[in-house]
């Protein structure tokens, strides 16, 4: 285990989980926290060793309750200051997108503003049943700009201007039947039914992850016909690939397959 700037690392039989522990301001990022995130989900993309990556917030309470606004005080800042800050949470958002492996959002609590944004940029997100969702921004006079970018991509522009509109916190199913969340879990049983989800990922071809998870972003606003030219090519890419071909030689022998990476 790791920690640095607010960001704690562990790593297990090729799991990564990033949390995210400033528990008592209910985890919000500071600007610090945020060059850290950046830079493990950088050294993450380059880890071998790691397949997997699940986002999770410290204590019981948050996940992440956004950009902490101790550190945008807009009167004293100049522009240049104030973009600056702002930019190191875009470059959060940016580092979800462009890291190369599956990513998981474990929801343990409040996932508000920015926090919002960042569960809703993994690839999966999972919640325990007490987590509250929300855009606030509008309550204090602002607008989340930056967090209506993954969230317009996973649940449209209706549902995103009425989170966005009213400021409302809304509870975990209701999250789920928006499509902001994949799955919802008990107290209880929350950790264990990541942590398997996690393990289950892990065990799986890490170049088809890779490749699939590129592949899925690249035609996400793609012309249709080009897309499935595009996705006819990583077929042929990924079908001369060393661990495609144990896997099919560890499905004909009955056995679990050894990937290499290659």
């Amino acid at each position: 285990m790791h920690e640095n700037n607010g960001i704690i690392l562990k790593k297990n039989k090729g799991v990564a989980t990033v949390v995210l522990n400033r528990p008592e301001v209910h985890n919000a990022l500071s600007g610090e926290m945020m060059v850290e995130f950046v830079r493990v989900c950088e050294e993450l993309s380059k880890d071998d060793e790691v397949t997997v990556v699940v986002l999770t917030g410290a204590g019981e309470k948050s996940f992440c309750s956004g950009a902490d606004l101790g550190g945008m005080n807009s009167d004293e800042d100049s522009v240049v200051e104030f973009k600056n800050h702002v930019t190191k949470f875009k470059n959060c958002l940016s580092a979800i997108n462009k890291i190369n492996k599956p990513i998981i959002a474990a929801i343990n609590g409040y996932a508000l503003a920015g926090g919002l944004g960042l569960a809703v940029a993994c690839d999966l997100a999972y919640a325990k049943e007490s987590a509250q969702f929300g855009a606030p921004e509008i309550n204090v006079g602002l607008w989340g700009m930056m967090i209506s970018a993954p969230l317009i991509k996973a649940i449209g522009s209706k549902k995103t201007f009425e989170l966005m509109y009213t400021g409302d916190r809304i509870g975990a199913e209701k999250a789920k039947k928006l499509g902001l969340i994949n799955e919802v879990f008990s107290h209880e049983e929350f950790e264990e039914n990541v942590h398997n989800i996690a393990e289950k990922l892990a065990t799986k071809n890490p170049i088809a992850l890779i490749h699939g998870r590129e592949a899925i972003n690249m035609i996400h606003d793609m012309d249709y016909e080009k897309s499935l030219t595009y996705l006819r090519d990583q077929v042929v890419v990924l079908s001369r690939t060393k661990d495609y071909k144990e896997g099919l030689t560890a499905f004909k022998e009955k056995r679990d397959p050894v990937w290499t990476g290659r």
